[in-house]
């Protein structure tokens, strides 16, 4: 048994109105009692939605719902077959696919009362950030918890919108929400422990401006890529709140330019930085064929930061400034902005197949602009409550 497990089973409160009689039955070996290790193996392979039913069972079960340990074990399990979720504001849609046939479906809308267009953090434990230029709402897309962060700094009018992560301390166990922004005085960082009402300033502050797409968070640490020309990527540590700076793979450097995108992303425990371009040995004009590549550069952190090329794909595709890529599982996916063309990839098989889209696509045609696509895993975690709460209707006036 591993100490996770034990960890957890030896959390679990006992209900209080089992007599020790009971207690002591219940720890024999009897067919009619499922022992503790067992039970506790059997609970985190459970879907999220499920899980939440069953910790109303008894008492027992629902104090998993606050155990650290048991939401490690769920946690490591989930992240094997994690969802693909689809942002459109504040709904939510999963994509699911069976037997390279996709479903879509409308699994909620957060109630988070915005109209205007929202971004997403990365994820973290099951969690992530919706938010704006001002508001920010910390959501769990499994049990459809929602709590507001408090009111950020105002950015200027003539910048970027900010750039949330939320990274998880391994020193403190909080979890930490990142903000990077230009304002008036230049670059700016604050970081909010969630469960605390304020926002505290990084003195040192930002060594570059970071790039507008999603950060990625592994092993302590929340990844940015940094705009254009500078060729790195900014680490931010969560526990020592400090960031340091990654260098680009060589190889990439030498072959920036032109047509390509960069993007993060997590695979297999690691960072893993996405270049999707033209291959560089094509002769290109008018009339020639889009012929695109995938680089998969994997970070390893475990003495200083190397990168290594793990994989390269070649999908039979045409080139797309607009396409989204997302990782999951051993799985690569594109998606084409017209919703015309999905596409996967396969790690482990080296295959690609392109996806039977659902017959009915209203739901997607909808959606205005290059969708925000996020893999996350389920999760129990409890969306922490702040303790000085902001006034939901006061935001809105705002």
């Amino acid at each position: 048994m591993s100490k996770a497990v034990e960890d957890a089973i030896a959390n679990l409160s006992l209900d209080e109105n089992k007599s020790k009689e009971d207690v002591s039955v219940k720890k024999e070996t009897s067919t009619q009692y499922i022992p503790a290790e067992v039970m506790v193996n059997i609970l985190k392979r459970l879907p999220g939605k499920s899980l939440v039913r069953f910790m109303t069972v008894c008492k027992s079960w629902h104090s998993l719902r606050l155990n650290y340990f048991f939401h490690n074990l769920h946690l490591d399990h989930s992240l094997k077959n994690p969802n693909i979720l689809i942002f459109d504001r504040n709904i939510v849609y999963l994509v699911s696919n069976f037997d390279n046939q996709l479903v879509i479906e409308k699994q909620f809308s957060a109630e988070v009362q915005r109209q205007e267009a929202s971004y997403t953090s990365n994820t973290c434990r099951g969690l992530m950030i919706l938010y704006g230029p001002k508001w920010g709402y910390v959501l769990n897309p499994c049990t459809r918890k929602v709590e507001d962060l408090p009111k950020a700094t105002p950015v200027g009018r003539d910048h970027n919108h900010p750039s949330i992560g939320l990274g998880f301390s391994t020193g403190t166990l909080e979890l930490k929400v990142v903000r990077i922004y230009e304002g008036g005085k230049g670059r700016s960082c604050e970081v909010c422990t969630l469960g605390e009402g304020t926002w505290r300033p990084i003195e040192k502050g930002v060594p570059f401006s970071v790039a507008e797409c999603l950060p990625a968070y592994v092993n302590g640490g929340l990844y940015w890529i940094v705009k254009e020309k500078y060729n790195c990527i900014l680490r931010f540590d969560v526990t020592k709140e400090e960031f340091t700076v990654v260098s680009f793979p060589p190889s990439l450097t030498k072959s920036l330019g032109g047509k390509s995108q960069l993007s993060l992303s997590v695979l297999r425990g690691r960072i893993c930085l996405v270049h999707w371009s033209l291959s560089s040995q094509i002769e290109f004009g008018d009339n020639d064929p889009c012929n695109p590549v995938i680089y998969l550069y994997i970070l390893d952190d475990s003495y200083g930061f190397t990168w290594k090329c793990e994989h390269e794909i070649w999908p039979d595709m045409p080139y797309s400034e607009s396409i989204s890529i997302v990782i999951s599982n051993d799985k690569v996916l594109l998606f084409r902005p017209n919703w015309e063309i999905w596409y996967s990839y396969d790690l482990q098989e080296g295959i690609t197949c392109q996806l039977s889209t659902p017959q009915d696509c209203s739901v997607l045609r909808s959606i205005d602009s290059t969708p925000l696509l996020v893999s996350c895993e389920e999760s129990i975690v409890p969306v922490p409550k702040v303790t000085r709460r902001i006034s939901r209707n006061k935001l809105l006036k705002e």
